[in-house]
């Protein structure tokens, strides 16, 4: 089992008012599925990808990854497991906008520190090719179209072929003609690289 999260709680306060997000949830995700969490809006599907992905942090319960607990542990340490196993796509991109679109790919493979410069280019611009962004390498966020930004998040988050990619909507912001290239790339990564694939969808 790759993903295990037992009875899982997570309350926001503000001053008096106190939002239950979470409570009791419990999942389990075998290593090479691609499935799907759905919910409507305010159900708590993106406070649950953030505490999966140890981006927030739960009240309560259990959250093991690879049978680590991950509850407890220290930033440092989540940062390292964070960096090593997840490839997030958010709804809101969260593209860095100093950084052209070829840096913005680039970064997570700069973190893990795990290829020569020659072996990282290639790895980018293959990836720019298959969403379709290989003439807007230089380009920053904020010179690209909604779409357009989506797609760097998700070649951002598949090119390091990370053992888990957590999507919030991910093709929300897609017509629909790249919306079906972009799962198709996701179902290779699954089937050819048994990368596990969660996505979390109205």
């Amino acid at each position: 089992m790759l993903l295990e999260v037992k009875n899982l709680n997570k309350t926001y306060r503000s001053g008096k008012v106190h939002f239950q997000a979470l409570h009791d949830v419990t999942v389990s995700i075998d290593k090479g599925e691609f499935t799907a969490i759905a919910g409507p809006s305010g159900s708590g599907k993106t406070t649950l990808l953030n505490c999966i992905g140890t981006i927030d942090s739960a009240d309560s319960g259990q959250l093991l990854l690879d049978g680590i607990d991950l509850i407890g542990k220290t930033s440092d340490q989540l940062a390292k497991l964070r960096k090593e196993y997840f490839g997030f796509i958010f709804q809101t991109y969260n593209l860095i906008p100093v950084l052209t679109v070829y840096e913005n790919i680039e970064m997570p493979l700069k973190l893990l520190r795990q290829d020569g410069a020659d072996v990282l280019g290639k790895k980018v611009m293959t990836m720019l090719e298959k969403v379709g962004l290989r003439g807007l390498a230089k380009r920053r966020p904020l010179e690209l179209s909604g779409g357009q930004q989506q797609r760097v998040s998700i070649a951002r988050a598949l090119v390091k072929k990370p053992k888990m990619v957590l999507a919030d909507e991910p093709t929300a912001n897609l017509d629909s003609k790249t919306g079906e290239d972009i799962v198709g790339l996701m179902q290779d990564l699954n089937k050819n690289e048994g990368v596990t694939f969660v996505f979390f969808n109205p």
